[in-house]
């Protein structure tokens, strides 16, 4: 559901569950999902840390008239119990350039923002620095029939009212396929208070296999994903996820992590994720989940 910039068609889970876009007018259509998990962190040492959450339900209004569109993306965040105007962005598409303006999801990451579109319940890094959403102008070229380039000026925090972040912000992504089913993708995000932050991944599909490599290199973390995906039916999956994060839920060391999910589509709109993740700081210590995904 969200903008990034693609390389390839790994970013579409192999499930592949789809949105319907319900047509409202001639230019203005839903979607939007609901996600919700059961989740047990006994194997942490604690009895009876068992729960049933919903994590987060989302709807997307979609203007298409021509060479403008916009989008807004309004949420609900089960967990924090909060709603949220979660994007909103008015865009505007001339001779292969595309200037978007409002708020928005960052281009960098390879993992999506929100359920639809992960192979896991959980995301890759604990405590992660990629950016989320801004304020700001985007520029969108696409250079050729394998790869485009997005420039954003943004103004951190202002859109979601995070007065403790209000500094400016520039990044730059690339993305390109390279053919024979590898993708490579790098961004720079560099900002006014000083911090920088590199993120760069490759991708590689063959068959019914899908491989992923992601560093993000910040001023102070450095964190590594390894993913293996493979699609052993047109509706079911298997993933294993191995991630290490510098300075993530171990201050001062490492936090080396692995998961194993399985992803089940019950039909082309439903979508049943059960993970079990290890993040060996102790023996014995897992967390295990089961998460359900309805996109409509």
């Amino acid at each position: 559901m969200k903008n990034k910039i693609a390389i390839a068609s790994a970013f579409i889970a192999a499930s592949s569950f789809s949105f319907a876009e319900i047509a409202l007018t001639e230019s203005l259509s839903v979607e939007g999902f609901i996600d919700t998990s059961y989740q047990d962190n006994s194997g942490n040492g604690q009895a009876n840390d068992a729960s049933f959450s919903l994590n987060e339900v989302e709807v997307s209004f979609l203007v298409d008239a021509g060479d403008v569109s916009a989008r807004i993306d309004v949420d609900y965040n089960g967990l924090d119990q909060t709603g949220n105007l979660d994007q909103a962005v008015i865009s505007y598409d001339t001779h292969g350039v595309t200037v978007s303006v409002g708020g928005m999801d960052s281009q960098l990451g390879f993992e999506a923002f929100e359920a639809p579109g992960l192979y896991t319940n959980s995301r890759a890094f604990d405590a992660s620095q990629l950016p989320e959403t801004d304020l700001g102008i985007k520029v969108t070229k696409q250079l050729d029939e394998v790869s485009s380039l997005g420039v954003a000026f943004l103004d951190q925090g202002s859109f979601l009212g995070d007065e403790d972040n209000t500094d400016t912000a520039i990044e730059v992504a690339y993305g390109r396929d390279l053919g024979n089913g590898l993708g490579a993708f790098v961004g720079l995000r560099s900002e006014a208070n000083g911090d920088d932050l590199m993120n760069a991944y490759v991708t590689y599909e063959t068959g019914a296999f899908m491989f992923a490599a992601e560093i993000v290199d910040g001023e102070i973390d450095s964190d590594l994903q390894l993913l293996a995906n493979y699609a052993y039916a047109s509706n079911a999956s298997v993933t294993l996820r191995y991630t290490n994060e510098e300075n993530g839920a171990v201050a001062g060391g490492d936090l080396d992590t692995l998961t194993i999910s399985h992803q089940l589509a019950l039909s082309d709109n439903l979508c049943i994720t059960t993970e079990i993740t290890d993040n060996g700081s102790e023996d014995d210590e897992h967390e295990f989940s089961v998460g359900a995904l309805f996109t409509f």
